[in-house]
């Protein structure tokens, strides 16, 4: 069983009314140039995937140029923060599940949008619980998204249910800065919406943090539910597991599919190609941007 749906006549008709939307015969023009610019840059491995070329593609919104940028990030991220990359065993997902668990739903919204979903979970001992773990855990699904289709849109949607102040002080400024910099930066990410349920007490400390490190637009697609009613106007019910009242299907089961798709994919995760840092061309150090780095450059449509 396909654990991503593809889109649906309904969901495609809808993509294709994108302004930048281009026939197949235009991507894979564009692929072979970028297979072709690739070959040419020395720090960069050389990629011959056709499909994951063209998914990179389609989520820069066919914008060749931006491909190119932000493909080299993507491998260029893997280079600097070798932490936040990698397999892992069954053991490790099982552990990191205790604090909290990320799922893809598998049902695109009607738009043709991904929802991407953070569930904290109920724990005894806030201290066990490994940030980078989380960080390595969340790439590693993006990362597997991408393998597996365009990134037409992705709504994040995180259940803060069981937060506690010492998970939420885990994400200190310098890691949430290189997280976002392998997230935002290194994938042909487009966010739609951001949408936080079950708030806790000290939830503006958490919107204040975050908003750091973030576009103004992005700022405004963040949305803080008080009630799932509120969710809904965003998000349908048929798109939802049935935790958030929805009718498509058990949180637990996705929770389980997502990790199989971890594990199944692991090796493909293990040896994911990276940049050589000391072949790159002259650039400006990471550690000299500042607390924005370059989150300017998100993708908002």
């Amino acid at each position: 069983m396909q654990f991503l749906l593809p889109p649906d006549e309904t969901q495609l008709e809808f993509i294709k009314k994108e302004v930048f939307y281009q026939p197949a015969t235009i991507i894979e023009e564009d692929v072979t140039q970028l297979i072709e610019w690739l070959s040419k840059q020395p720090h960069l491995p050389n990629i011959t995937d056709r499909k994951w070329l063209s998914n990179f593609i389609i989520g820069c919104k066919y914008n060749l140029q931006r491909s190119k940028q932000v493909i080299e990030s993507y491998f260029i991220a893997r280079a600097e923060y070798p932490e936040f990359f990698g397999s892992f065993t069954r053991e490790q997902l099982v552990e990191a599940a205790k604090n909290g668990t990320i799922s893809l739903f598998p049902n695109l919204t009607p738009e043709g949008n991904r929802i991407f979903c953070t569930k904290t979970c109920h724990t005894t001992d806030e201290d066990k619980f490994d940030v980078t773990m989380f960080c390595k855990v969340t790439i590693a699904l993006l990362d597997l998204q991408l393998k597996e289709e365009p990134m037409y849109g992705n709504i994040f949607l995180y259940d803060l249910k069981h937060v506690g102040l010492s998970q939420f002080l885990a994400f200190t400024p310098t890691l949430t800065k290189n997280l976002l910099r392998c997230c935002i930066d290194s994938f042909p990410l487009r966010v739609k919406t951001v949408h936080y349920i079950n708030p806790p007490k000290f939830m503006s400390r958490i919107i204040m943090f975050f908003k750091m490190f973030v576009s103004n637009k992005i700022r405004e697609r963040i949305f803080v539910h008080d009630s799932l009613e509120e969710l809904y106007q965003y998000i349908p019910k048929d798109v939802l597991p049935d935790i958030y009242g929805g009718n498509n299907g058990s949180i637990s089961n996705y929770e389980e599919h997502a990790m199989n798709f971890v594990l199944t994919n692991n090796e493909w995760l293990e040896t994911r190609p990276k940049a050589d840092l000391s072949r790159r061309p002259g650039h400006t150090p990471s550690n000299e941007l500042d607390m924005n780095g370059t989150f300017k450059q998100l993708q908002i449509d």
